[in-house]
């Protein structure tokens, strides 16, 4: 048998935290997912901006492994290691992707919500593999309390948390693979959506 690799693309000194309060202000919010925009730590007075680049976590996974179980680690080309609060190496890629997220709701008072929406399975021409055959886990260097949880893909919308007023969470994920299909050989695609909306 042949094996099978996955391609999954992902849409987004000083004392760390790994939830901090923001300044309110005019309305905003920001999400990054692994790449992202601010040309400077916050604390060092940097801006977000806008990143259109789309990261992606893969797995090749070995003929004689393919359908075994045994859980396969992805690896993504997310090169960000470093907290966009204060530039603290939070994250260890390749091996993890940064996510955060601030809401500044302005004279509002709602928090934001952070999804994230799969399609039902990765595609490999006319074969698939079910996108629920990947899981993720949160961490972070020097993390204790996890600001969103772990959790499994379901193919379909998935609410990870929300963001309070004038808060920024952050945390690392590692993907894993649970390699529990036997699928025909083939590269398998597909993409998580990540979303933050604030009402």
């Amino acid at each position: 048998m042949a094996g099978a690799a996955l391609l999954c693309a992902i849409a987004p000194g000083l004392a760390h935290a790994y939830v901090v309060t923001i300044a309110s202000g005019t309305r905003a919010i920001y999400l990054q997912v692994g790449a992202g925009g601010y040309n400077a730590p916050s604390s060092q007075g940097g801006t977000p901006a806008s990143n259109s680049t789309i990261n992606t976590v893969s797995v090749s996974v070995a003929a004689t492994d393919v359908g075994s179980g045994t859980d396969q680690t992805m690896t993504s080309n997310s090169t960000v290691a470093q907290s966009p609060i204060d530039g603290f190496a939070f994250c260890n890629p390749p091996a993890q992707v940064y996510i955060g997220a601030w809401s500044r709701p302005g004279t509002g008072t709602g928090s934001a919500t952070l999804t994230v929406t799969t399609p039902t399975n990765l595609t490999s021409g006319t074969s698939t593999i079910p996108f629920s055959q990947i899981r993720w886990t949160m961490s972070g260097n020097n993390d204790t309390t996890f600001q969103f949880p772990d959790g499994t893909f379901n193919g379909a919308t998935q609410t990870l948390g929300t963001i309070p007023p004038n808060t920024w969470k952050e945390q690392c994920m590692t993907f894993i693979y649970l390699n529990d299909a036997i699928p025909a050989a083939g590269t398998y695609t597909g993409r998580a959506v990540y979303t933050l909306s604030l009402p």
